[in-house]
């Protein structure tokens, strides 16, 4: 609970009184603390307690590695969140799209787009299909530099793989035609068009980057279009 609350020096008191009565937290409990630590942003507290766990011989899951790279990603630390997948890949965890989608986000709020992609396609090589949230990861870093053929090239992949675009993956999608040199109105209008005529509803953050992308009176003529179907 009181991990769950963030409420981080409360948890690992409660964490250490546990193991001073004798009983052993599991890896569920272990990751939780370690999640808590993640979310306030303490890599080092996070770290900590992962060595805690493999100290006291529990076994880390997905989960365990996944709640440290997201640590990393509150501080922004792409090598860290690097070493850690390596560790977990050679490990006997069954390691799952989640954790690579963890350093794909971590990549992604520093605006390495190459390393995203170059752990994307770890991922592939592995045998592990990616998902919505994975591929919308991967196309932020491209969308905020305003290279729209790439996102435009994850788009097609994700199309391939069987998804279907979200909300968050038309924002991104608008977000690097607005951002393009030149911005890329014409392409942003058409995606625009396509993705609410197959069920996208747009929402007032998609509407705010449609207005950057195609201007204020266009966006508006789009968006009642969109309210007369």
């Amino acid at each position: 609970a009181c991990a769950k609350a963030l409420d981080v020096p409360k948890a690992e008191k409660w964490l250490v009184s546990m193991q001073a009565a004798g009983i052993e937290p599991n890896v569920v409990s272990y990751s939780a603390m370690i999640n808590a630590c993640a979310k306030v942003g303490s890599l080092a507290r996070a770290e900590h307690w992962y060595g805690q766990m493999e100290a006291r011989g529990v076994e880390p899951n997905a989960y365990s590695y996944s709640a440290v790279i997201n640590a990393c990603a509150q501080v922004g630390d792409v090598p860290a969140a690097c070493a850690w997948l390596e560790r977990a890949e050679k490990t006997s965890a069954a390691i799952d799209g989640v954790v690579y989608a963890c350093v794909i986000n971590t990549c992604g709020k520093v605006g390495d787009a190459e390393c995203a992609m170059m752990v994307f396609r770890k991922m592939q090589a592995q045998g592990i299909k990616g998902h919505i949230v994975v591929y919308g990861a991967l196309a932020r870093p491209f969308a905020y530099r305003g290279d729209y053929t790439s996102v435009e090239g994850i788009a097609d992949e994700m199309k391939a793989e069987g998804f279907v675009m979200n909300d968050y993956f038309l924002y991104t999608l608008l977000l690097a035609y607005s951002r393009a040199k030149p911005r890329q109105s014409q392409r942003a209008e058409a995606a625009f068009l396509a993705a609410t005529k197959a069920g996208v509803v747009p929402n007032d953050r998609i509407l705010k980057v449609l207005s950057l992308a195609v201007g204020r009176a266009r966006c508006s003529e789009l968006a009642r279009c969109y309210g007369d179907r």
